[in-house]
């Protein structure tokens, strides 16, 4: 049976390491714990139900390299707002510099939402199997906490699933550079110790590969030559009362229980599974989209991002 999943992944934001000679400051691939992107990139988007494509601004996980630029955070927000105060170029180093740190324990980036599908293979899986078992058609709401409230940034729906033991496996050789800078830096590793790693690849359906009318997508903005953060997305406090149930059921209530939530800030993942049928999952899907919608374009098939050469 298909679920909708609630999931809750670290959620702040990368600065950077050093100034490059263009006056950009330089980050490097992350070697610590998971963070956030405010991100520029070309890609699709969905405006007012029709599909353009150009330059967008939106918040991700790319845990790779990005050339860093400062922003103006707005003096005055509301409680759960976290505006960003960079704004990254995402870019690759050379594929022999990321073969020397597919051993060294960088990490991976999961969700990745670059290139011609969202794919989600690793994280919470190991200890979580439910996650290795999602049905076509499931749901994954990715988000994080600002201040007790859960901010998303990332729509994923289940495409198509491929069981695997490595990274290795020849089943993922046609993924290539994904394979590289993600797959093989969560793996490596591990396979040092167990050679059965038993994990799933999921592929997003997109907006020409949808499910019932339901694609993966990232809440994005233009960029019309300002370089303006946003917050991530809330839920108002409406959305969370009794009559609205049937909608508020697959996400875990900050206002009651929080401590004893599946999901809370004092963790640093967490998941919401609930399962339901595909009409249901149709349903909520097309609540957050058409919510997002009214301040945000809906992005997919970002642009990967391309090797350029840092001069330290």
């Amino acid at each position: 049976m298909p679920s909708i999943v609630q999931f809750y992944h670290p959620g702040s934001e990368h600065g950077h390491d050093f100034i490059q000679k263009n006056n950009k400051y330089y980050k490097k691939w992350n070697k610590g714990e998971h963070k956030r992107k405010f991100i520029i990139n070309n890609g699709n988007f969905i405006e007012n139900g029709k599909k353009n494509d150009g330059k967008m601004l939106f918040w991700c996980e790319w845990e790779p390299t990005s050339l860093v630029e400062s922003l103006n955070v707005p003096k005055i927000t509301l409680s759960h707002e976290k505006f960003p105060e960079y704004l990254h170029y995402p870019f690759l180093p050379s594929i022999g510099r990321i073969n020397e740190f597919q051993e060294k324990n960088y990490q991976n980036t999961d969700p990745f939402i670059f290139g011609d599908s969202f794919k989600y293979s690793i994280c919470r899986q190991d200890s979580c199997t439910l996650l290795k078992d999602l049905e076509k058609g499931s749901l994954i709401i990715f988000g994080s906490h600002v201040n007790k409230r859960f901010v998303i940034d990332t729509i994923f729906v289940v495409l198509e699933s491929i069981k695997y033991n490595s990274a290795l496996d020849k089943e993922l050789e046609k993924y290539g550079l994904y394979t590289e800078i993600v797959m093989k830096m969560a793996c490596m590793e591990k396979l040092k110790q167990d050679n059965n790693l038993n994990r799933t690849l999921y592929i997003g359906a997109t907006y020409e590969k949808s499910i019932n009318g339901m694609f993966s997508f990232v809440p994005a903005k233009k960029y019309e030559g300002k370089k303006l953060g946003f917050s991530r997305i809330v839920m108002p406090d409406e959305f969370y009362e009794v009559k609205n149930n049937r909608i508020n059921k697959y996400f875990s209530n900050w206002k009651i229980n929080y401590k004893n939530s599946p999901i809370y800030e004092g963790k640093n993942t967490g998941i919401k599974e609930t399962y339901t049928t595909i009409d249901e999952i149709k349903y909520f899907w097309n609540f957050l989209s058409d919510f997002i919608s009214k301040d945000f374009i809906l992005g997919y098939n970002f642009e990967m991002p391309k090797e350029e050469q840092i001069i330290k």
